[in-house]
C-alpha cells in the first residue's frame, strides 16, 4: 500500500491590522453662529459614539455654511466609520477643494479611495499628504496607508518601502512593524519579517494578531518551540480565535505533540463546527497516534464538507486499508479514481486492495491503469509480473519483469521472477543465473536462495541445494518452504 505524504492543512492567513482613520477633531467655529453651534452639537454625538445623528449635524451645519471644508471632512469621516464609502468621497472630495492644505483631509480621503477600490487614486491622495507635511506623524500614516495599498495591490515591495519610511518617522507604532512583518513574508523574507513582528509584539503585547502572525512567521522558519510559546501567548490574549487554535495546534504537530495537537483543533472544532481544515487534520493526528477508527470518523465528516478532496480521499482509503476494510477501502479509492482519474497513486492503491481481498483479476485491471497515468511505477510491473506469473502467462509475465528491470536493474524481486519463468520453462541455467543476481543484488532475498536451492536440486546438485536452503532459513527463520525442502533430506 502506498500513500502520499498527509501533512496538515492550514487555513490561517497572515493579517494586516489597520490604524484608525486620521482626522482632526478640534471643532472651530464656522461661518455663522448657528452653523458653528450644530458643528460643536456634532462633535459632540460623534465623541458619544452616535454617529449616525452627528452626521446628521453636520449636514445640517453644511446646509448653511456649504464651504466650509472641515465640514465636508467630518463629515467624509463619519461617512467612512458607517461604511458608506461612496458618500465619503463625495464629501472628502469636496473637503480637498476647499481645503487644500488640509493633509487629515487628504488621509481620509485616501481611505475612502482605497475602500471603493479606487487604488491609483488612493495613492495619489496619500502622496499628497506626504507633499503637505513631510516628515510628520501624518506622514508616517500616509506611508504606512501606501504600504497597505501596495500590498492590496500585489506590490510586496513596493508596501516594504513604504512600510520602512512610515517606521523611520514613527519607529514605535506597532501597527507599522506588525504590518511591515506582513509584507516582508509576503515576500517571501521571513526571516527578515521576524524582527519586525518581534517589535510589534513588544510595543504592543496585548495584541493577539500580532503574536498570531510572529507565531505563524516561526511556523513558516520551521522554529516549533518559538511558535508554540508565541501562538500560546495568542490564545491567552483571544481564546475565541479560530486561526489561533488550529496554528498552535500545528505547532504542536511540528514538534510531535500530537495528543496535545488533537486537543488544540478539538477546541478549534467548537469554535467551527463544520470546518474541514479542523476535520481534515483530526484525521491525520488520530492516524498518527494510531486511533484509526477515530480517522475514519474524522476524514468521513472532512468529506461530508468537502467531498471530492483528493487528499482526505486518500487518506480515508489508507485508514480502511489499515483496519483491513478492504471493502471500504476499495468502495473509497474507486471514488478517488472516479475524481481524479489521472491519479495513478489512486489506482495502485486501489489494485493494492483489491489484492489483500483476494481479487487478482481486478488488482491487476487498477495497476494496469496506473501504468497508464505512470509507466515508470517499477514495483507495480513487479506486482503484475507476478500476477501473469501466478496465471501462467509467462510472456506477459517476462515483459513487465524486463520493463521494471530498466527502472529499477539491481531489484531482487524482479530478477527472482525472471528466475521463476527460465524455471517453469525448463531453462535451469538460466534460471540459476537470474537467482544469482537476485542474492547479489540483496544478499537478504531469502526467496532466491530457496529457488536456486531448487534448481540446484533439480539438477542433482544436492550439497548445493541444502546450503540454499539453509541460507534461506538462517535469513529467516520461519520460511515454510524452505523448511520443508531441507526437511525431505532427513527422511
Amino acid at each position: 500500500m502506498y500513500s502520499r505524504l498527509i501533512g496538515i492543512i492550514l487555513s490561517v492567513t497572515i493579517a494586516f491590522v489597520l490604524n484608525p482613520l486620521c482626522l482632526c477633531s478640534t471643532a472651530r467655529a464656522a461661518s455663522s453662529d448657528e452653523a458653528s453651534s450644530m458643528f460643536n452639537k456634532a462633535v459632540s454625538l460623534y465623541n458619544e459614539g452616535k454617529l449616525e445623528d452627528a452626521l446628521a449635524q453636520f449636514q445640517k451645519a453644511n446646509a448653511l455654511s456649504p464651504k466650509d471644508g472641515l465640514i465636508y471632512n467630518w463629515m467624509g469621516f463619519i461617512d467612512l466609520r458607517l461604511g458608506k464609502y461612496p458618500d465619503a468621497v463625495t464629501a472628502l472630495e469636496q473637503a480637498v477643494k476647499l481645503t487644500p492644505k488640509r493633509a487629515e483631509a487628504f488621509t481620509n480621503l485616501g481611505n475612502a479611495y482605497l475602500n471603493v477600490g479606487r487604488l491609483d487614486d488612493a495613492i495619489k491622495a496619500f502622496k499628497r499628504v506626504i507633499e503637505i507635511d513631510p516628515n510628520s506623524i501624518n506622514a508616517a500614516n500616509a506611508h504606512y496607508n501606501l504600504g497597505n495599498v501596495y500590498s492590496k495591490m500585489n506590490k510586496p515591495n513596493s508596501a516594504i518601502a513604504e512600510f520602512k519610511r512610515a517606521a523611520q518617522i514613527n519607529p514605535n507604532d506597532p501597527f507599522i512593524q506588525n504590518n511591515l512583518g506582513v509584507s516582508l513574508q509576503e515576500a517571501g523574507k521571513v526571516k527578515l519579517a521576524i524582527p519586525a513582528y518581534e517589535k510589534a509584539v513588544k510595543l504592543a503585547p496585548k495584541n493577539g494578531s500580532f503574536w498570531l502572525n510572529l507565531g505563524l512567521a516561526y511556523l513558516s522558519n520551521q522554529q516549533y518551540e518559538k511558535a508554540k510559546t508565541a501562538l500560546s501567548y495568542a490564545i491567552q490574549l483571544d481564546p475565541t480565535s479560530y486561526s489561533t487554535r488550529v496554528s498552535l495546534a500545528e505547532a504542536y504537530a511540528k514538534l510531535n505533540k500530537y495528543s496535545i495537537a488533537i486537543v488544540q483543533f478539538q477546541k478549534a472544532e467548537q469554535l467551527k463546527p463544520n470546518d474541514f481544515t479542523v476535520a481534515y487534520n483530526l484525521g491525520v493526528l488520530y492516524a498518527k497516534t494510531g486511533a484509526v477508527s477515530k480517522a475514519v470518523d474524522a476524514y468521513n465528516k472532512a468529506l461530508q464538507i468537502n467531498p471530492n478532496s483528493v487528499e482526505t480521499l486518500n487518506a480515508l482509503g489508507l485508514a480502511y486499508y489499515k483496519l483491513a476494510q478492504w471493502d471500504d477501502a476499495i468502495r473509497i479509492f474507486q471514488r478517488l479514481t472516479q475524481v481524479s482519474p489521472q491519479d495513478a497513486l489512486a489506482w495502485v492503491n486501489l489494485g493494492t486492495a483489491y489484492s489483500r481481498k483476494g481479487n487478482a483479476e481486478e488488482a491487476a485491471a487498477a495497476w494496469e491503469n496506473a501504468l497508464k497515468r505512470n509507466p515508470n511505477r517499477a514495483d507495480v510491473l513487479r506486482w503484475l509480473g507476478g500476477y501473469y506469473l501466478s496465471k501462467g502467462e509467462l510472456d506477459k509475465s517476462q515483459k513487465e519483469y524486463q520493463l521494471s528491470l530498466k527502472i529499477d536493474p539491481k531489484n531482487a524481486e524482479a530478477l527472482n521472477g525472471l528466475g521463476l519463468i527460465k524455471d517453469k520453462r525448463g531453462d535451469l541455467d538460466s534460471a540459476i543465473v537470474y537467482y544469482q543476481k537476485a542474492i547479489e543484488a540483496n544478499p537478504r532475498y531469502e526467496y532466491a536462495y530457496n529457488n536456486l536451492g531448487v534448481c540446484y536440486e533439480k539438477k542433482g546438485n544436492i550439497s548445493k541445494a541444502k546450503e540454499c536452503y539453509r541460507k534461506a532459513l538462517e535469513i529467516n527463520p520461519k520460511y515454510a518452504d524452505a523448511q520443508r525442502n531441507l526437511d525431505r533430506f532427513k527422511k
